[in-house]
């Protein structure tokens, strides 16, 4: 037998006898109720061995039910009755290793599992309202029904959440189609969730009913596919929700007003404090007597926050602002386009950047910037995804900047953050990987990646924060020509076993002040042919036995 059979067949026996960590593909339900427990079905491969479930957010508690079959269990979540509303990111473990993450939603409201059959009139459960209904479209041309009763006047709101936990078809997401239908069947209401391009795949229709009834709300995929990966939720009930927010954000140090705008809403507006060490992003509620909002990303940065007048929508009424600030707008009404003149006081450059598809509205930005002789000199559309950013080099002078949606749409969802800033370096560091394992009395690697902004120079250090008893690690020096390199993580016999949300610092000196910023992971994933990358909240280190 030659050398390179020998090596292919040793290659081929420790790669067997190395188990492979687990890995989720779907969690069902995947949500529940605040104050309740619910049995959970985990579904994935190398399952059989589970012995904890983690989140990096809050007031969850998981007991995994361990069973033979290495693809699925259970477990129990318990949610308390003050967990956040919204999404987390979820993972369960072995000896073994961390999986991947899987997002777990916290409802307000009563749950149910959708039974099978429920794709007609005649068979389709009876609900009361306020429910949220667990469901999978688990089959080609499968459809999935409730009826509900409503009186004359009322808005029943019927929110679907699939593509934002995830619901997959195949290499494809489940592309939701929502229909809202009388006792005789009458197609009275619809929506894929793409007319506004406001949750994409995701359905929501504010059902007006117009008389006493019974009416059903059957969901589909768009193109009546159908998988076991194709979880949704959906959320029926005359409750309060926001399609938008005012402002999307606010300074530090200062208090907010926050309006919330969309059915079931009125005069709903909401005072909150915003700390000095308050994080860059929260999430904002409303919580009224017909119940709570969903939750909706609010920003928070150092800049002086300007409001809008409303009377800025031509060249010549361009509102005066200061440079630097951050200007909270809205495109009130489709065809709008807001303007604001600053003056420079001496050649800088200068970042002009938008918020407002990454703080979750449907808005695709465009930035105009004209002259003190209203010359256009610059535009952007999609400089930052969805959002706008223009960089210039400015002489002293007076300017103009204009804001739009590039199809023209507007209304109370079309909200906006506009940053006028001198441009402020900027660092973004990233660890791999996303779950390491660390063995007691061991040692781990973590790759590091940083990428320099703006004009962001000198040395990175990189550097692991507030590690418990046991464990610690080496720093690491990046100078200005390196992007990469690694840490080492050692574990003391005695360490603590479980998992630690690792906190991974990058720190330097950025003109009069030192950044330091928090090392984030992300993941890489295919549909339909096509890599995305979505942030996640990693580094989770495990900690095992020998």
């Amino acid at each position: 037998m030659g050398l390179r059979v020998l090596l292919t067949l040793l290659l081929f026996v420790i790669a067997r006898s190395a188990k492979a960590v687990p890995h989720v593909s779907y969690l069902y339900p995947t949500g529940g109720q605040r104050g309740t427990t619910v049995t959970i079905g985990v579904n994935g491969t190398e399952l059989a061995g589970l012995t904890g479930f983690y989140t990096t957010g809050s007031g969850l508690t998981g007991s995994i039910k361990r069973g033979k079959d290495a693809s699925a269990c259970t477990m129990e979540i318990a949610i308390a009755s003050d967990a956040p509303l919204g999404i987390q990111q979820v993972r369960v473990y072995d000896a073994t290793g961390m999986s991947n993450p899987r997002y777990f939603c916290v409802g307000a409201y009563p749950e149910m599992l959708e039974k099978e059959p429920n794709d007609s009139l005649k068979d389709c459960p009876k609900v009361t309202l306020p429910i949220t209904v667990n469901g999978r479209i688990e089959k080609e041309s499968d459809r999935d029904g409730v009826t509900f009763h409503a009186s004359v006047g009322q808005t029943v709101v019927c929110e679907v959440q699939a593509l934002r936990i995830l619901g997959h078809i195949g290499d494809s997401w489940l592309k939701g189609f929502m229909e809202i239908c009388d006792a005789r069947g009458n197609v009275l209401a619809s929506s894929d969730g793409t007319s506004d391009d406001y949750y994409r795949w995701d359905p929501l229709i504010a059902f007006e009913s117009t008389q006493d009834g019974d009416y059903t709300v059957f969901y589909r995929d768009l193109n009546w596919r159908g998988d076991q990966m194709a979880v949704y939720r959906l959320t029926l009930g005359v409750v309060p929700h926001a399609i938008g927010i005012f402002p999307l954000g606010g300074q530090r140090g200062k208090t907010a007003a926050i309006l919330f705008s969309g059915p079931n809403l009125k005069e709903a507006t909401q005072q909150i404090s915003l700390p000095k060490d308050a994080p860059d992003q929260i999430d904002v509620t409303y919580t009224g007597s017909q119940g709570s909002t969903n939750a909706r990303p609010f920003q928070i940065c150092d800049l002086p926050d300007v409001v809008q007048t409303g009377t800025n929508h031509t060249l010549k009424q361009a509102q005066s602002v200061p440079f630097s600030c951050v200007v909270n707008g809205r495109l009130a009404a489709a065809g709008v386009r807001d303007y604001y003149k600053f003056h420079i006081e001496k050649k800088q450059k200068v970042a002009l950047e938008t918020y407002s598809r990454r703080l979750g509205t449907p808005m695709d930005s465009e930035l105009q910037l004209y002259n003190s002789k209203g010359e256009i000199i610059q535009n952007d559309d999609d400089g930052r995804g969805r959002d706008s950013r223009i960089e210039a080099e400015l002489e002293p002078g007076d300017y103009t900047i204009r804001v739009r949606d590039m199809e023209d749409r507007g209304g109370a969802a079309f909200a906006y953050r506009l940053f006028l800033a001198e441009t402020q370096p900027r660092l973004r560091v990233r660890a791999l990987p996303d779950a390491p394992k660390l063995v007691r009395g061991g040692t781990t690697v973590l790759s590091i990646h940083i990428d320099r902004e703006d004009g962001l120079e000198g040395d990175v250090i990189i550097s692991a924060d507030k590690l418990p008893p046991g464990i610690t690690a080496t720093s690491l020096t990046l100078a200005k020509d390196k992007q990469d390199g690694q840490i080492t993580m050692t574990a003391t016999p005695q360490a603590l076993l479980g998992p630690l949300h690792l906190t991974i610092l990058g720190t330097c000196k950025a003109g009069g002040h030192v950044l330091s910023v928090r090392a984030r992971t992300e993941e890489t994933y295919n549909i339909q042919g096509t890599a995305y990358q979505r942030d996640l909240l990693g580094p989770i280190l495990l900690l095992i036995e020998k």
